[in-house]
């Protein structure tokens, strides 16, 4: 097969190189017509027969070899990375259950500081209270005291006060539930301001569920409120 289309390789090359001198001797009437037929030919028998010689055995052991060495180092790069992906992700895993761990769980009494102004705001968490609500649903309710020991009025919004859920959700306000009236009296915490050197009771409720909540201040998690008792 592979000499045939060489055969005809060499005629159709040769009636083309005949052609454009005298159309007439490869019966076409316009060197145009040549070069489209016979330049055609020739082209095409060309790369049908190209595409149908075999590599050598010794190309061929040396293109397998190479993809065997390719294979390998890529198998070998995918064992290291899998390596290291897991130790990074056992590192990891063991860090956050050693912060979790370091997390004070929050306690009536529990007190903790924060900066403001030229001074420092205080929070002393008188009681906190977590009262079973129908639905199987739980009401966690938080009285804190917060002393503004500053020159400059302490707004509880700006504080990044936030309860966040075992998944970082942070839970919005819902304020405290009433029996008498089956529902939620509305939550004012949110809009808690402090005056510079004094002090200010209030009280914060939210609706939960059964699993540990963590209350940041200002981007920090200050402790762990354990409801899974």
């Amino acid at each position: 097969m592979e000499t045939v289309l060489a055969i005809i390789s060499l005629l159709s090359l040769l009636a083309f190189i005949v052609g454009m001198v005298k159309p007439s001797f490869v019966k076409c009437k316009s060197r145009r017509i040549v070069a489209l037929i016979y330049l055609g030919i020739f082209l095409v028998s060309a790369i049908i027969g190209g595409s149908l010689i075999e590599p050598s055995p010794s190309n061929q052991s040396e293109n397998l070899t190479g993809i065997e060495s390719d294979t390998t180092k890529n198998e070998r790069t995918k064992t290291q990375n899998s390596t290291f992906i897991s130790e990074t992700e056992d590192d990891s895993n063991t860090k956050e259950k050693k912060e979790i761990n370091k997390i004070p769980d929050l306690l009536a009494g529990s007190e903790f500081k924060v900066k403001h102004g030229d001074g420092e705001i205080e929070f002393n968490l008188e009681d906190i209270k977590i009262n079973r609500i129908p639905n199987d649903g739980r009401n966690l309710v938080i009285t804190v005291k917060i002393k503004n020991k500053s020159n400059s009025k302490f707004f509880i919004s700006d504080s990044g006060w936030k309860l966040l859920d075992s998944e970082n959700v942070e839970v919005e306000e819902s304020g405290i539930y009433e029996p008498v009236f089956s529902d939620f009296a509305p939550g004012t915490f949110f809009f808690t301001i402090v005056e510079p050197n004094v002090g200010k009771k209030e009280i914060v409720g939210y609706s939960i569920k059964n699993e540990p909540y963590y209350l940041t201040i200002d981007g920090k998690i200050v402790g762990r409120i354990n409801n899974t008792k």
